[in-house]
């Protein structure tokens, strides 16, 4: 059976059950362009950082990192996630960027913002016991607080308080419901930061009660939509949006009520980023988690770590890439 990500038409108050499982594929599948839309713990030492040569876009003056926990890329458009549509129409996409093995939420996250498989960054497991330690590694909190940057997390889960120790997050806040943690967000941007990494739990939770591509999920992300188009809307108002990169991606994907890493749609993961100098086109290099990292420390002009498995993505800043994955990177 061919995998079809997206359809190019949406229907419109899609009220079906589309939670037909994907075969386990080798290989990526093509995917249609978006549709059209108007409107005492025990504490990892980190490694030391790094610093090499890196080219600056030039205008970037903060980093906002959006990730929708779950999110498969079909979804965005089964939803439908209209204000995510017409957001990503106006940066570079792909809807067959890749998460690590295992596809779990903890480890995942843990390679998104460290841009490090989990052999290196050591979270393997997927609890909620911070005592087990933190994210090995130079991730990109370490490097921005190095840097003299503030830095902000909000999350809905606590245990995401092992991606990042507590001495290089400025501000770290755990709220319950999707539009809490969107709200949380906003406030911030009048308070200022550099790096902001938010969040949303919603999706993953309703997968795994409900289902994956079901009514009860859709419905989650079409509230938590809302708050992303409002977290946009405010980054407008406050005449932020020439100076701030905003990076969207998932940990997952998930089929049936898991996301056990067995077929693709546990794999496959939306990845878009919208801002300064960011061209808009639908990206041909393949893109990895770990790449979310990599891209924000190039934007912020922080030196890019050798260890790290993730590269910026250079190709939508429209440039080009002296290093692209050949093969999916952190796979088992």
């Amino acid at each position: 059976m061919v995998f079809v990500l997206l359809a190019i038409l949406i229907p419109a108050c899609n009220e079906k059950n589309a939670s037909a499982s994907i075969p386990n594929e080798t290989s990526l599948p093509t995917s249609t362009l978006l549709p059209t839309f108007t409107a005492t713990i025990a504490r990892t030492p980190t490694m030391a950082v790094t610093p090499t040569d890196t080219p600056l876009p030039g205008k970037v003056s903060r980093v906002i990192i959006v990730s929708f926990d779950g999110l498969r890329p079909d979804a965005i458009t089964e939803a439908p996630m209209t204000d995510l549509i017409h957001w990503m129409q106006n940066g570079a996409y792909t809807l067959e960027a890749r998460t690590i093995a295992p596809s779990l939420t903890l480890p995942a996250h843990a390679s998104m913002l460290s841009g490090l498989c989990a052999s290196q960054h050591g979270i393997t497991w997927n609890s909620g016991l911070i005592e087990w330690g933190y994210s090995k590694g130079a991730d990109i909190f370490d490097l921005a607080h190095a840097a003299g940057m503030r830095t902000v997390m909000i999350v809905g889960k606590d245990k995401l308080r092992a991606l990042a120790q507590p001495e290089s997050t400025d501000v770290f806040e755990i709220h319950g419901a999707d539009q809490d943690i969107f709200q949380a967000a906003i406030d911030q941007l009048s308070l200022g930061f550099n790096l902001m990494f938010v969040h949303i739990p919603s999706a993953d939770d309703r997968g795994h009660q409900y289902g994956w591509m079901t009514n009860a999920q859709f419905k989650a992300l079409r509230e938590s939509d809302a708050g992303f188009g409002d977290l946009i809307a405010k980054l407008e108002q406050l005449g932020l949006t020439n100076s701030t990169l905003v990076i969207v991606n998932a940990d997952h994907g998930g089929h049936d009520k898991n996301h056990d890493g067995s077929q693709l749609a546990d794999q496959l993961i939306p990845w878009a980023m919208v801002g300064p100098d960011v061209e808009a086109e639908k990206l041909v290099n393949l893109v990895s988690i770990t790449d979310t990292a990599a891209t924000a420390a190039y934007a912020l002009d922080l030196p890019l770590q050798p260890e790290w498995a993730g590269i910026p993505v250079y190709e939508g800043f429209g440039l080009p890439s002296p290093k692209i994955h050949e093969n999916v990177p952190c796979k088992n």
